[in-house]
């Protein structure tokens, strides 16, 4: 159980998403003490349609990263961060910049340097290839392929809701992390030597998106890191069972590092 003086927690989701995504996660941190409070990135929270790709299309993680700072100072001290898929990335990306206290990285998105460790990672690449110029593009989620790559372990008709509630996101930002080594801006660079808050890196192993061993590759680059496996969790860890266990061994680790 934490202490009423720690840190409050800045809750970043994941591609096409918004703050409802992180509301289990929001729950197990409040249960135990925390104040978190849960970021929706630019436009995200507009309804599918025209004007919300318009307005997406072109965006930059450094954008989103601009959110998060802004977010911290309306807090007014140095947050926790907890990050899911493309929010782990925009972790890192505060953690170098000296923004946060600590970082728990839910199955966090690659960035650069880190390269796919399996088939089902690099043929995830090839599709997006096949999408043509998908960077300037506001793009959805494909029902088949979210299932396959991130909601594999959950129920179907869960799987349909997280689903029918992911909107459109910019194809650059996607274009930033996946093919980090065509981007002339380096948006998703991190000095490792830069960052001295501790990071846990929180890996599901049946992740198709980011392998438990791309994970670690990720994780090992930074002296301060620690990373747990946690058996039979999806992309999407925090709709899964076994999410209660997890988030508990999540609020250990800060309870000692905190």
């Amino acid at each position: 159980m934490s202490e009423p003086d720690t840190p409050p927690v800045l809750l970043l989701t994941g591609t096409n998403a918004a703050a409802w995504t992180m509301a289990n996660v929001q729950a197990s941190f409040e249960a135990s003490g925390y104040t978190c409070h849960s970021l929706t990135y630019r436009y995200h929270e507009l309804p599918p349609g025209p004007e919300r790709d318009s307005k997406l299309v072109g965006l930059s993680i450094a954008d989103y990263v601009e959110d998060a700072r802004r977010a911290i100072e309306g807090i007014g001290e140095a947050p926790i961060v907890v990050g899911h898929s493309l929010g782990g990335v925009i972790a890192q990306l505060l953690a170098a910049q000296g923004a946060v206290r600590a970082g728990v990285l839910l199955n966090s998105s690659v960035l650069n340097g880190v390269l796919a460790t399996t088939d089902g990672e690099r043929n995830l690449g090839k599709l997006f290839i096949s999408a043509g110029a998908f960077w300037e593009q506001a793009l959805g989620q494909d029902l088949d392929l979210l299932v396959k790559y991130g909601l594999n372990t959950l129920p179907k008709d869960l799987q349909r809701d997280i689903h029918a509630r992911l909107g459109t996101e910019s194809g650059r930002v996607l274009f930033e992390f996946v093919f980090w080594m065509f981007d002339e801006l380096q948006t998703t660079l991190v000095d490792p030597a830069h960052v001295t808050c501790p990071l846990l890196f929180v890996s599901g192993t049946e992740d198709k998106a980011v392998a438990t061993s791309t994970a670690k590759s990720m994780a090992a680059r930074y002296e301060i890191a620690d990373f747990l496996v946690v058996e039979k969790a999806c992309h999407y860890m925090q709709f899964d069972e076994s999410w209660p266990e997890t988030a508990q061994k999540a609020l250990d680790w800060l309870d000692h590092k905190i």
